[in-house]
Parts: C-alpha cells; structure tokens; sequence
C-alpha cells in the first residue's frame, strides 16, 4: 500500500485539500498521512470539523514577526524529520503558499515523488502576486502529477515545458469542498447559529439592505495604493448610502492600520475582525456583489452567483473574466467606480452575470485526482 503525505498550512489550502484526503481515505487503496504547518491553528479547526479530519503532525511554524525567510528554513528543517520518519511515496500540496513550495522541495531532496493540486496557474508577472507566483513556478519544476483545474492551465504548463503525459485536467477542488460546505450551511442549527452571530454584531437591518462584501489584504499593494484603494472605497460608500459595505479585516497592521484610520469612522462601512468560514460563506451567499484582491474567492463567486470585482493588476483566474462574472479593475479609481456603478444597475435590473458553465468544474474533480493515482503511482 503506497503512503501519501499530503500537507497544509493555511484555511484555503485545507478546504480545497480536504476534499481529496476523503476520496483517498474513501479508496481504501492509500496510507493518508496528514501534516499541518500550524500557521492558521484555529482557522482550520472549523474546516477539520466540517469534513471530519484529523492531523498527523504539526510543524508548528508560527513565530512572531517571522518573515519568508525564517518560514522557509524552520518549515524546511522540520519536514526533513517529518519525511524521515513518514518515508512517503508520495507528497501532496495544493496552491501557491510557501509552504507547499518548501514542502515541495523538502520532497525533492529526499527523492519523493510531488503531487501538485491546483497546478498551472499563472499571472505572469513574478511580483503579483508575491510571492506566491513565484511559489506556483518553482512547484511545476518539480512535480510528477499536475493537477490543473482547467485547459488554460494545463496549456500553461506545456508552455513551459511540463510534459502533457504528466497534467491531468480535474476541475478545481473548491467545488467538491462549497458542495459539501453548503450541505452543511443548509441544516437548519447550523443556519440559525451563524445567523444569529451576524445579528448580534451588525445593525438588525443589515439582512433588508444590500450589502458589498470587501477582501482586502495582498502584501503587493501595502502602503499608498494601498491607502488611495481604501479612500476609492469610501467615496462608493458615501455616494450609496442606501448599501452596507462589510469588510472582513485582515489582522496584519499593514492592513488593519489603514483600514481603521479611513474607514473606521464610514457610517455604512462595518469592519469585522477576520471570519470562520462558515460565516464568510454566509456573508458570500447574501451579499449583493464582491469586491476583492483574493484569489480563491474568485473561484468560489460562481457557485455563489455573486459578480466579482477584482481589484488587482493581474490575475491567474482568467476563466472568471472570460466567463463573464469578474472584471480586473486594478486600483484605478475612475475604473472602479464605473464599474460599481454598472454591476449595481445590471442588478437590479435583474441582469444574469452567470449563463456559462462553471469554468472551475462540476463538483467531481477529487475523484479525478485519486483515479490518477491509482493508475500512476
């Protein structure tokens, strides 16, 4: 029986893993050993609940103040002796974190062979995102199986040399975990439970009146872009006073700092410290569009029907612009409040932003994943 250890640090990288780790668990076919880098401890406890997992190991990475430099060789000193002692056949990372860039060449070093889930996405441009385009590269030099969750990024990997014998085309895994998630929302304690948080904190209208759901917080725009976003954000609220802008902030001070001084004093702006899950799922099902710099939100949006309002450069998402629900806006403010104003309109005119397919997939890419596996490895 082959070992595989599948790794994870952050929140979205174990709610798009957590799918797979249940069909290789469900094959019987596989030993699964899971290993948690720790960062994001009590963000995952709730997804680990939700889809009934357990973790192996935990590398227990976070320090305070710690840059990519002391997170690349404290994570990669730990998972030599993880690795010695698991001896895997096989390593399994998702995404672009530098964790599961460092994991991937700890596996390296010792000879492993490298799953890469969500494989092939590209922006182009090595700084945006930072630095987790780079991560993305480094990763596809080095991995056996290619997971790419659609066409366009399997037809990036050949570009760059990946051998097409080596790329599987899935669908993306968010679909198989929002699936399961929103089962799960849709029992009615769990509803009510997370409801009630939201009343509790929010003006007792803010169900009656619409809201625009705001993620902020990429490293590459801190300080003055930054800061003139944040001022575009306020001039929208000013001059649609009839909407709520909720803002789920970001604990970093670079973002928090700014986010308070600009935003704080908004009448129609509630910021809220960081959400679990489940609740982020529910301020996405009821909102009435998004606003955001996120990547994987940019996926989720479809099964949500909410148009999405991308406010970086680039974006290795570009299936949501060709299907027609997000539109890359940058941080120029001319742009952005034209475009506000557009999504707004359409709406209510009862506009359908959603009559493709959903370009991420149908909900069955895990099962993909494991078939691969058990005919390759």
């Amino acid at each position: 029986m082959k070992k595989i250890l599948i790794l994870f640090g952050t929140r979205p990288e174990a709610i798009k893993l957590a799918p797979v780790i249940k069909a290789l668990l469900q094959s019987k076919s596989f030993k699964i050993v899971v290993c948690s880098t720790g960062q994001h401890r009590e963000m995952l406890k709730q997804v680990l609940d939700i889809f009934n997992l357990r973790i192996d190991h935990d590398l227990d990475l976070m320090k305070p103040n710690q840059d990519l430099y002391d997170i690349t060789t404290i994570a990669l000193s730990r998972l030599r002796d993880v690795i010695k002692t698991e001896k895997p056949d096989l390593l399994i990372v998702q995404g672009d974190t530098t964790t599961a860039f460092v994991s991937s060449l700890a596996a390296f070093y010792g000879k492993i062979k490298i799953g890469h889930v969500e494989a092939g996405l590209r922006s182009y441009n090595i700084f945006s995102p930072y630095p987790e385009e780079a991560n993305r590269r480094f990763i596809s030099v080095l991995a056996d199986f290619n997971w790419a969750p659609t066409k366009e990024t399997k037809e990036n990997l050949i570009r760059e040399g990946t051998n097409s014998r080596n790329i599987w085309v899935t669908g993306n895994t968010v679909v198989d975990a929002l699936n399961e998630i929103k089962a799960y929302l849709n029992r009615e304690d769990e509803y009510n439970t997370v409801r009630q948080s939201f009343c509790d904190i929010l003006p007792q209208d803010f169900e009656k009146r619409k809201y625009i759901l705001i993620t902020l917080h990429r490293r590459e725009k801190f300080g003055d872009e930054f800061r003139n976003l944040l001022f575009t954000l306020k001039e929208l609220a000013e001059s649609n006073s009839e909407m709520n802008f909720i803002y789920p902030v970001h604990l970093n001070p670079n973002v928090k700092g700014p986010v308070e001084t600009i935003l704080g004093k908004q009448s129609n702006f509630y910021l809220l410290p960081p959400q679990d899950y489940l609740k982020f799922i529910y301020l996405m099902k009821h909102c009435f569009f998004i606003m955001t710099d996120s990547g994987g939100i940019q996926e989720e949006g479809f099964t949500f029907r909410k148009p999405i309002m991308v406010l970086r450069d680039v974006t290795e998402r570009n299936e949501a612009l060709k299907a027609g629900y997000a539109f890359l806006l940058g941080s120029d403010a001319v742009k952005i409040k034209s475009k506000f104003m557009d999504i707004t309109k359409k709406l209510n005119a009862g506009y359908n932003y959603f009559t493709m397919k959903n370009p991420y997939g149908d909900g069955k890419a895990s099962g993909r994943i494991v078939k691969t596996l058990l005919k390759n490895l």
